[in-house]
């Protein structure tokens, strides 16, 4: 893994917010569904051995589950390819965790050792191919032997390939659906589900993470995946915009956009994506369109001369619409308003 894709995993994840609707989502497990972000805690990722050779695991957290305060453990591992010893690395990275709780004394009540769950979150291009189950690393053993070989699972999170989840407002699964969108209605509709998702409070804390993960993560995959490609457009993104960031500003857009439609008038036709144009505005989209050019003026730092504000408060909707394409097409401000203050020939 790269060092800008484990430093995006490791902000992600540090939420235990973003932990929690990792088990609620892809866990097959009743008691997985019920638990709130405040029963998470990270605990220390590193260990030494009894040679004293010290191991990283990428992240370590555990969860309060049940009545009695029963602590299970998570092994997070983040993959960009396919590792075949993963398996094998897991036992150690579980062994050296119970290790090292011994060493703390910190068992259960009763002096056991707590569950484990090794999660590998893969993000890589081509499948996985490596077994899941240590035994299959493995010869077959002896008759007689077979009781005493290691038998070390792991679970494993394909986010380019795994399932959705049941849950519509499970962020990871928001986020999956992102990153596996192939046509313009898929990648529109995950981001609505984005946008509405970051707006509750449980998250708050993990909006920051979130939407950087979003920008960088889907930026590396258009560039490589589809602006590269021959293959007629099937996304927005990849025939008209230059960042995942102007898509995402595009969007936000529409929505304020649909939003001032709801508040009292309908529009003569409907918007069309793909040529970004908003057409048979009447009057009263007017105050709508001016605050998403105001939105898009401010976050270029543009400031307008009093001559030119009258100019735009006095606009109609056709000329609002214009300037605001113009913005999204990337055009330079200065030169969009420059035209606009010419006297007409």
């Amino acid at each position: 893994m790269n060092t800008c894709s484990d430093s995006l995993y490791r902000q992600l994840f540090a939420h235990p917010e973003i932990v929690r609707d990792l088990l609620a989502g892809f866990l097959p497990a009743d008691w997985a569904r019920t638990l709130d972000a405040d029963v998470f805690e990270r605990v220390n990722a590193s260990y030494v051995s009894d040679r004293g050779k010290q191991r990283h695991q990428d992240m370590v957290w555990r969860a309060r589950v049940g009545g009695e305060w029963v602590y299970v453990y998570i092994l997070l591992e983040f993959q960009a390819r396919s590792d075949r010893w993963m398996a094998l690395r897991m036992q150690v990275y579980v062994g050296l965790l119970l290790q090292d709780l011994v060493a703390q004394h910190r068992l259960t009540r009763r002096g056991k050792l707590p569950p484990v769950l090794p999660i590998v979150l893969y993000h890589g291009r081509g499948a996985w191919r490596a077994s899941r189950e240590l035994a299959d690393l493995m010869l077959p053993p002896p008759a007689g032997l077979e009781a005493y070989q290691p038998r070390q699972q792991y679970m494993l999170i394909d986010q380019h390939r795994h399932l959705d989840t049941d849950d519509p407002a499970n962020i990871l699964g928001i986020l999956f659906r992102l990153l596996r969108s192939k046509t313009n209605k898929e990648m529109l509709s995950a981001l609505g589900d984005f946008a509405e998702r970051m707006k509750a409070p449980d998250i708050a804390q993990a909006r920051d993470s979130l939407t950087r993960w979003v920008c960088t993560t889907l930026q590396d995959e258009f560039d490589e995946d589809i602006m590269s490609s021959g293959e007629e457009p099937v996304m927005l993104f990849n025939r008209r915009f230059k960042t995942y960031e102007a898509l995402l500003e595009y969007e936000a857009i529409q929505r304020g956009l649909r939003k001032g439609m709801k508040e009292g008038r309908r529009v003569g036709k409907q918007q069309g994506l793909q040529q970004g144009r908003v057409e048979g505005m009447q009057e009263g989209e007017q105050a709508a369109l001016k605050g998403v050019l105001q939105a898009l003026l401010e976050r270029r730092k543009v400031e307008m001369p009093a001559e030119l504000a009258e100019k735009v408060d006095h606009a109609n909707a056709a000329q609002l619409s214009a300037w605001i394409e113009a913005l999204i097409d990337g055009r330079d401000p200065a030169q969009v308003f420059t035209a606009a203050q010419r006297p007409a020939a």
